[in-house]
Formats: structure tokens, sequence, C-alpha cells
């Protein structure tokens, strides 16, 4: 049974959780520590880390970070109060503004293990390149000049699109419907907001390697000055 991690304070949100996750076929385990999330995520198989984010003591905004890096397969999702005055949402793979429908939060689940056992049975063992960027499928982890790239589940997706179309661009309905769970009412500008992550994230190592195509979408093309590593024999 799939495991999700829920960190929330209030005891009666998370008999609600467990209890609609059991129904669809997941465990919930209950944690009340950000560092335990982080701890149990680096030691086992986690599907999901599922954080109350209005609880305030994770505003120290390290917590996706090292999430990410230590447990890249599994998706982050947020339990978010806007508060008066408050601005810029955390990214993250799903954010469940409260109150929020348990009916979205299943529908993510179930197509997030989906996409997640698809994606491991067609590409056990196989590694994507371009320029010197590398995606390692089976291990969901992503290098670019031999220096590992942090990104969440849903960032992982997107880029892993992008390089097995890398000859076409990528339309952003594309993305959409083959990186975010069916039936998930995502805008056009959320496609770009997490596009913007990965850009940042691959320009800390090198040239932007990602082409916006006005009117379009996105595309992945060869900067100048660098230059497409042999494979490996690995």
């Amino acid at each position: 049974m799939a495991k999700v991690l829920v960190c929330v304070a209030d005891a009666q949100l998370f008999l609600l959780l467990r209890h609609v996750l059991a129904n669809e076929g997941f465990a919930a385990h209950l944690v009340t520590q950000p560092s335990e999330v982080v701890r149990l995520c680096r030691n086992e198989p986690v599907a999901a880390a599922l954080v109350d984010w209005s609880e305030g003591a994770l505003e120290k905004g390290s917590l996706l970070a090292t999430l990410t890096s230590v447990a890249p397969s599994a998706a982050v999702i947020l339990l978010w109060r806007v508060q008066d005055g408050q601005t810029g949402a955390p990214a993250c793979d799903l954010l469940l503004e409260r109150p929020f429908n348990p009916a979205v939060l299943l529908q993510f689940l179930r197509r997030l293990r989906n996409l997640h056992l698809a994606g491991l049975a067609g590409s056990s063992g196989t590694v994507l390149r371009f320029s010197d960027l590398e995606m390692n499928l089976a291990a969901m982890r992503v290098k670019r000049a031999g220096k590992e790239v942090v990104l969440t589940a849903l960032q992982f997706r997107l880029l892993r699109h992008l390089m097995q179309a890398s000859t076409v661009v990528c339309r952003r309905e594309d993305l959409i419907d083959n990186c975010w769970p069916e039936h998930s009412e995502v805008e056009p500008r959320t496609v770009d907001i997490h596009i913007a992550h990965i850009r940042r994230a691959l320009n800390a190592l090198g040239p932007d390697l990602i082409r916006t195509v006005r009117g379009r979408g996105y595309a992945l093309h060869m900067p100048s000055g660098v230059k497409r590593p042999k494979p490996s024999n690995s």
C-alpha cells in the first residue's frame, strides 16, 4: 500500500484524511514535525508528503528544497490558507487552499501513482541526455554538467516531457495533459511558473536550455558553446 506522510497539527483533520486515503488504497502516516517528514522520505518509499503550510512552522522555506533533494519521486502537497496581505504561494506539486475538496486530492494521488508506475515500467534503466543535461528515469535524478539539479516530482515530469520531445515545441496543453493528474484544472500560467522554476535550476549550472515559443509553448535548444556529451556505457 502506497504511503502518504501527513504533517498536520489538527487531529480531526488527520482522521479525515486517513479515512479518505484508506478508501483509495493509501496508508496515511501521521508526522508531527517537518524534520520527521524529511527523515522518513530519506529512509523509505513515500508516494507523497502532505503538509499543512498554514501552521506557521514551515515559513523558513527550506523544507521544500530538502524534501525534493532527498526524495525526488515523492509529490509535495501543501495545505494553504491565504492570509490578509499574504502573497506568493510556495511552489509544490499540488496546492490545496483550505477549505479544500478531498476529491481533488484523491484524483491527484491516483493519477500520480499511475504516472509514477508507468514511468518506471516503461523506462527502467533509461537515461535521457540533452546538451550537458542528464536525466536518469529509473532513479528520478537530474544532473547538469555532473552536478545534481533539485526538482519537484511535477517539475521532473515536465522536464522529462521536454527531453523526450526535444525536437518539437511542446504546447502548454500537451504539458498539462501529460504531466498533471487527469481532470486537473490547470491554467497555462501555472505551466509557465513551473517552467520558470526549472529554468532557474538549470541556469544556475549553465546556459539556458529552454526556449520559449511565444503563443505556442516550450522547446529545448542547444546553446552555443555547449556540446552534447558522448553517452557513457553505464
